[in-house]
């Protein structure tokens, strides 16, 4: 599997956020939490794919 790069804008309070996120020990860093949200969104969102309700 090939990494592709993805570029995120956060503004300050977002980033705050996810350091705090990553300080109560939920993910290592910024990139295995923005993963794991990916991840939880993906698993959540599984069955909107085949309704065509993707966004």
């Amino acid at each position: 599997m090939t990494d592709t790069i993805v570029k995120l804008r956060l503004n300050q309070q977002q980033l705050e956020l996810m350091d705090r996120t990553i300080a109560q020990g939920v993910a290592a860093d910024r990139i295995a939490l923005v993963r794991l949200a990916l991840r939880e969104y993906a698993a959540a969102h599984k069955g909107d794919a085949a309704k065509g309700g993707a966004r």
